[in-house]
């Protein structure tokens, strides 16, 4: 048996702890294949997208390690069988199933089946270096042997002659390359010259049962135990007394070396370096028959049985149970400095004699403490006392009843804390010496105790959250930490050669030095606030809390020390070991309620000389090796496994596109990180949807609600539960269809419609306004006549009349100087009418004696040139765009503006040059007269000249006419004004132009108008 167990430790690799006993690995068990569907699971395998795939006798299920599913072949195409039998993931990605009648590969999500196999029972298959697939089974109702070399395009196959005997059961091939057969009888080595075979002296009748070692022998189990081949002999290894007659139809080799063996009706085996380990259904395995074995590419190892799936997976913390000899609830731990290992818990004092052993020494839990000769003392609630020869011996001069902490100085004095007693001093050779609490001023209970080696004083600890210390006798108290409640115990204090104490308590851990406090908890990065005890080794810092054990590193607490110094606050990254990495709660309750239980039995953490930590954790106590802590390296692969719409299921696939209007989208997908699943970690994002990434913790499915159509990808990364992501995670790009009123084509007929409304409108808006401006210029006209009449017909006739009469009394009058005077009066009655007579005309009349703008312009202009009064200027009148008829009122008021701007510029610019520009524009109206005289000042330009209203009348007229008039005037360089009217104000329609050529309206008399042209 030695020989086995002494060459399969030669792997470097590890996974799997071999120096733990199988219970202490992370166990998990699928019993009554829940989530399994029917059949048992015969065969496993793992591809390169990292899915697990289970072949069971009813079909091939799909497993990521939280959920399986039923593999549906493609359409068109089905397996040989749906009894599969094994199962191999090959390099290239793809999956062999090997069935009860043929041979098929699922690659790229197709399904290829092989002729060659057909009818053949599928035993075995592995991949060979060069990537040739080896398949191994028998001829249905042949009982021949069949052994085939599947390559691509070609199938070669062997046995048909009866020489592989009545079946090939299983292939191995070794570190060399070399394959090996497996028939019932004998066992060869194909293709090696010349010809290695070996009788087997008991037939095969199980699958999988055949390994190799590290050496080149191979290992194979047998209905009478194991089996070495070497060298050309067949030796039988010797197993256990119990196990002599066990019949072995699974065996494996896993990557630390050690043997897994499946027995029948016995469950699993493992054997390393002389040690048998055994796990059975007792235990919680889930079934007493294994049926297959498989390592995955993240360490842990797979076990089917006849009743379920099992998974062994490494821990970081192994607990000490029963097996290893350890009883009741754990309490304190103790690392010797000879390497010995002391625990109590509530069944008694316990010491570790051999590996994984322990013996009971004590029947009473006690607080631990080991002195400067190397006695281990215990204090518990009967008292003092401390092992010697192997035997527990009470503590002279020491009450009985309980004490609470102990410490020793470094004079090797021993200070024991007395629950009712006070302090007691014990010094080598000498009595105990007692101080009572009241003389000290301690009233409450200690929790604590340490010595100072800076100073070698004394620190208590006290239930009440007060800090005690005392040098020389001299007492010096430190109030309670910051946020102290009913719970802020002294847990630990620790003092350090630099002169800081470090203090743990129910808020989290202090240090204090130079009279400054720095506390570290969850604000500075800690899983949680309290802290129970810390450890320190060469690597950092260990800490017992109720959220498990955590390890900060030397150089994070480092940093965290130098930013406290500063006053600053720092955050420290903290490894959390929980309860998935084998640390349960680190809270014990009372039996009796649910109070925390009135005791501190320490230390809580300890390191041995062989570099591993032992950890009170709840109950347990558990034994962590810094050195193998798992670290999963590799980056969980991604998948986006389906979608589902509306309650309709769609696979993934390239330019999915789902109907229009859909209401609630879900999105699975999943991580395939097989260790612990619980702990893995996504974040997704929908581009098109989200701006940000979402967090949804372990969730494996995404939703999203009405959204619109469009374009849209799926994003989705994992990390695996030691923090490793996979940035590039997995994509699903699909697309929603629009409805009909969501296309493009109607949103832009909708937005043409929406337009062509708006202008419509605004057309409307425009001919309503033109209407009512037209109405406003009909109306001033109508006025202009109408006064026109009344002064014609009243005033005029009577002045008319009174000429007549006193020209008559003038003619009855004698020369004098009275008819001299009437006279006069007559004249001036005559230039009376004459005036009354002009501005009828007009009123009924164009204000210009053309219809032409540009030429009554010009005749002004003439006029004002010829004025004597005026300085000789040249005029320039220029007309741009077709001359079209001007609305009369336009006409004539656009006249009396340019009027206005031409007397201003003759007669007070003093220019050399005016010009006159008429531009008739299809959107407005321009007029703009310039000139190069010495200009205006700005002021008279906004506010007009004092006593003068030329141009306030100027800016009131073309309000009137719906126009907009601007000036641009500057000292010594000339004026500018310039009058806009739009088109719709400014140009007659053709009723219009003819009635404004007419002068007049239908109510104008014709003998009227010219009587008093």
């Amino acid at each position: 048996m030695t020989a086995i167990w002494v060459f399969t430790g030669a792997c470097v690799a590890w996974a799997l702890n071999p120096a733990l006993d199988i219970s202490q690995h992370g166990h998990r068990a699928w019993r009554d294949l829940d989530g399994f569907g029917l059949g048992t699971v015969v065969a496993i395998a793992q591809t390169t997208d990292g899915y697990m795939w289970l072949a069971t006798p009813n079909g091939v299920l799909r497993f990521d390690g939280v959920r399986s599913v039923p593999w549906r072949a493609p359409a068109g195409a089905s397996l040989p069988d749906t009894n599969a039998r094994a199962l191999l993931g090959t390099r290239d990605g793809a999956l062999w199933i090997g069935t009860l009648r043929g041979l098929a590969r699922l690659k790229n999500g197709a399904l290829t089946v092989f002729p060659a196999l057909a009818g053949k029972a599928v035993n075995a298959i592995v991949e060979a270096s060069d990537g040739t697939i080896w398949v191994a089974g028998a001829v249905l109702g042949g009982d021949k042997g069949v052994l085939c070399a599947v390559r691509e395009g070609a199938s070669e196959c062997h046995g048909d002659d009866g020489s592989l005997g009545r079946s090939v059961l299983g292939l191995y091939q070794d570190t060399s390359n070399a394959l090996w057969v497996a028939g019932t009888d004998r066992i060869w080595k194909w293709g090696g010259q010349p010809e290695v075979s070996y009788a087997l002296p008991v037939p095969l009748y199980t699958l999988e049962s055949m390994t190799g070692t590290p050496d080149g022998a191979l290992v194979v189990g047998t209905r009478g135990g194991l089996l070495r081949l070497a060298n050309g002999m067949v030796e039988t290894l010797p197993l256990p007394e119990w196990g002599k007659d066990l019949s072995v139809n699974r065996v494996r080799l896993d990557r630390d070396g050690a043997l897994w063996l499946g027995a029948a009706d016995h469950g699993l085996l493992r054997l390393y370096k002389g040690r048998v380990d055994t796990y059975t259904p007792a235990q919680g395995l889930s079934g007493e028959q294994v049926l297959a074995t498989f390592e995955d590419r993240e360490g842990s190892l797979w076990v089917s049985t006849s009743k379920g799936l099992d998974q062994f997976r490494p821990m970081a913390a192994a607990a000490q149970t029963r097996a290893q000899g350890l009883k009741g609830r754990a309490r304190s731990i103790l690392a010797a400095r000879d390497g010995s290992l002391w625990a109590t818990t509530t069944g008694g004092v316990y010491q570790m004699t051999r590996p994984q052993y322990w013996e009971a020494r004590h029947s009473a839990p006690a607080s631990l403490l080991e002195d400067r000769r190397g006695a281990i003392w215990m204090a518990s609630n009967a008292g003092l006392g401390h092992f010697e020869g192997g035997r527990y011996v009470a503590a002279a001069g020491i009450p009985a009843g309980p004490v609470d902490a102990m410490a020793e100085d470094a004079k090797g004095n021993l200070w024991v804390a007395h629950q009712t007693a006070g302090l007691f001093r014990l010094s080598p050779g000498r009595e105990p010496e007692p101080t009572p609490w009241t003389s000290i001023g301690v009233s409450a209970r200690v929790s604590t105790m340490a010595v100072d080696s800076a100073d070698d004083s004394l620190w208590l600890g006290l239930w009440s959250g007060d800090m005690v210390n005392l040098r020389e006798g001299r007492v010096r108290n430190l109030a309670p930490l910051q946020n102290a409640t009913q719970w802020t115990r002294i847990n630990q204090l620790r003092p350090e050669p630099d002169g800081s104490l470090w203090v743990t308590n129910m808020t989290g851990l202090t240090r204090i030095k130079n009279g400054r406090a720095a506390r570290l908890d969850e604000a500075g990065g800690l899983p949680c606030d309290r802290v129970f005890w810390t450890l320190v080794d060469p690597h950092g810092l260990w800490l017992s809390a109720p959220c498990g054990l955590m390890r900060i590193r030397r150089e994070e607490l480092d940093a965290w020390s130098a930013a406290a110094d500063r006053g600053a606050q720092a955050k420290v990254k903290v490894q959390l070991l929980d309860q998935w990495d084998g640390v349960r709660q680190a809270v014990s309750l009372s039996t009796l309620s649910q109070f925390l239980i009135n005791y501190n039995f320490t230390p809580k953490l300890a390191r041995s000389s062989d570099g591993l930590v032992w950890a009170v954790t709840g109950d347990d106590i558990v034994r962590i090796d810094p050195a193998r802590l798992p670290l999963n390296d590799v980056p969980p692969p991604v998948r986006v496994e389906q979608l589902v719409s509306d309650d309709k299921v769609y696979e993934p696939r390239a330019g999915l596109q789902l109907p229009a209007l859909q209401h609630n989208l879900a999105i699975d997908y999943t991580a395939l990180s097989f260790a612990v699943p619980e702990k893995v970690r996504f974040r997704y994002k929908l581009e098109g949807r989200d701006t940000d990434w979402h967090d949804p913790g372990q969730r494996r499915q995404a939703f999203y609600t009405d959204l619109p159509p469009g374009h849209y990808r799926f994003r989705v990364m994992a990390a695996n539960e030691s923090g490793l992501w996979n940035q590039k995670g997995d994509t699903l790009d699909f697309s929603i269809a629009p409805a009909w009123w969501q296309t493009n084509v109607f949103r832009a007929t909708f937005v043409l419609a929406v337009l062509m409304i708006l202008y419509g409108l605004h057309r409307l808006r425009l001919a309503q306004l033109s209407r009512r401006f037209s109405m406003s210029l009909e109306a001033r006209v109508n006025e202009r006549l109408r006064i026109a009449r009344e002064l014609h017909d009243t005033l005029l006739q009577t002045f008319q009349g009174l000429v007549l009469r006193l020209q008559t009394a003038h003619q009855l009058m004698p020369e004098s100087e009275g008819r001299r005077i009437l006279e006069e009066g007559i004249d001036q009655a005559a230039d009376a009418i004459t005036e009354g007579r002009d501005a009828v005309q007009g009123l009924r009349a164009t204000a210009t004696e053309t219809s032409d703008l540009a030429d009554a312009v010009r005749a002004l202009g003439q006029v004002l040139a010829a004025d004597p009064a005026t300085p000789s200027a040249r005029l320039g009148v220029e007309v741009h765009g077709r001359a079209r008829s001007l609305h009369p009122i336009v006409r004539d008021d656009a006249f009396r503006i340019v009027g206005e701007a031409l007397r201003n510029a003759f007669r007070h610019a003093a220019p050399t040059r005016v010009e006159v520009e008429i531009r008739y524009d299809d959107r407005q109206l321009s007029v703009r007269v310039r000139d190069d005289g010495k200009g205006m000042d700005p002021r008279v330009v906004r506010r007009g000249r004092e006593g003068h209203f030329g141009l306030h009348g100027m800016r009131e007229r073309a309000k009137l006419i719906g126009g907009a008039l601007t000036f641009w005037s500057r000292l010594d360089a000339g004026t500018a004004v310039e009058l806009t009217v739009p088109a719709a104000r400014a140009y007659a329609t053709e009723s219009g132009g003819a009635r404004s050529e007419q002068g007049g309206t239908a109510n104008d008399h014709p003998a009227d108008t010219t009587s008093h042209s």
